[in-house]
């Protein structure tokens, strides 16, 4: 079989808490199985705290540059955010030298094939390390998440971002040896916006085999992920207060709209847990009878939903993009984005049915996104 180098540019990566993270974790671990000969991470790093044995860290010319965990790499570049969860490389200080050095230092000494990888357009890191990959004449793949422009809560930042996209992401595009969109509507997207050119679609698998369904008899509405603005969160609370359920919401998470989202819940049913890791999420889920709501008006892949029918839930999310494609079966249930009357009337009609609901998806959720065989038909596209 083919070895393959693989040097992977992403954002952030764990311990930084984001789900899309721990994904592109496993990813890796599952390629080492594949017999790839090394597979290092490059991320974006902000301060975080990194416990970690000695025998774990990577020394090189005297200096931690980060961790070596399950036979894949992972190097820290300092960076600080140009705007919130938009991470820049401090590309002026030794740190990211002495990564760059390594970097080349690696490729050099390989008789394998290096390849590149870079994810989501509109992070800086992109445009960094295709110019890595260009000047050092390796094979680059952009793997893009996104289906639509970024629409920040700025006008004047949304304008910029759009600009950026179109004259140098059009221009990137066509030059990138392979494109591959996480769903068809990432497709769809570049090919009307960017490029007429082959963009292979990758669905990234979810590990859902451990997952033990023991429900209670109470019904709870439950919202998991980061409270930021574009979750449009806010939304999901005015529909449950004109609701007059009496239902509990829980909220599990943490971010920047914590202190606007608890002055709005005040008086309401309204429970928030914070912060909670995957597995308990998992946990709590597959014990309680919930009806999961996404009410973001962008979607780049919610693999959230993905588990949250998987723990034979009911979903009501948003009608965006990707969310489409997940499944077609009754278990999840579509409002329009932004109409809080309709995922009021969505959120009632679906407490009513939930037991005709649950489970219609669970075999077309563990057949189409099997960590395993979707992470190895990855290999297959880019060998």
């Amino acid at each position: 079989m083919k070895k393959i180098n693989v040097i992977q540019f992403l954002p952030y990566f764990p311990p930084h808490k984001w789900w899309v993270e721990t994904v592109w974790e496993e990813i890796g671990k599952y390629w080492i199985k594949k017999d790839f000969w090394w597979f290092i991470n490059v991320v974006s790093y902000i301060e975080q705290d990194l416990q970690l044995d000695i025998n774990e860290k990577i020394l090189y010319q005297d200096k931690i540059i980060w961790y070596r965990k399950d036979w894949y790499e992972v190097l820290l570049v300092p960076s600080f955010e140009l705007i919130n969860n938009f991470p820049v490389f401090k590309f002026w200080s030794e740190d990211y030298r002495l990564t760059k050095k390594y970097l080349n230092e690696r490729i050099l000494k390989s008789n394998d094939e290096t390849m590149v990888f870079t994810h989501t357009r509109f992070f800086l890191s992109s445009l960094f390390w295709w110019i890595f990959a260009r000047k050092n004449k390796l094979k680059w793949i952009h793997i893009e998440h996104w289906s639509d422009y970024v629409k920040l809560w700025s006008k004047i930042k949304t304008f910029l971002s759009v600009v950026y996209d179109k004259i140098i992401w059009r221009w990137i595009f066509r030059r990138a040896d392979k494109l591959i969109g996480i769903s068809g509507a990432c497709r769809k997207f570049i090919n009307r916006e960017f490029i007429d050119k082959q963009v292979d679609v990758f669905y990234r698998g979810l590990d859902l085999t451990n997952i033990d369904i023991d429900k209670s008899w109470d019904f709870k509405i439950v919202f998991v992920w980061r409270l930021v603005v574009l979750k449009w969160v806010v939304d999901l609370i005015e529909a449950y207060k004109l609701s007059g359920l009496k239902n509990e919401l829980v909220i599990i998470w943490d971010w920047e709209e914590r202190q606007n989202l608890q002055k709005i819940s005040t008086w309401l049913n309204v429970k928030f847990l914070w912060f909670k890791d995957r597995d308990f999420v998992l946990d709590y889920l597959s014990k309680n009878n919930c009806v999961l709501v996404n009410p973001s008006y962008q979607e780049w892949m919610p693999t959230t939903v993905i588990e949250w029918l998987a723990t034979w839930c009911v979903v009501v999310g948003s009608d965006v993009w990707w969310t489409r494609e997940i499944t077609s079966e009754d278990d999840l249930v579509l409002f329009e984005r932004g109409d809080v009357s309709d995922l009021k009337e969505k959120l009632k009609r679906v407490l009513d049915e939930y037991e005709d609901l649950k489970g219609h998806s669970l075999l077309i959720i563990r057949e189409k996104f099997d960590r395993e065989v979707n992470v190895f038909s990855l290999y297959d596209l880019i060998k």
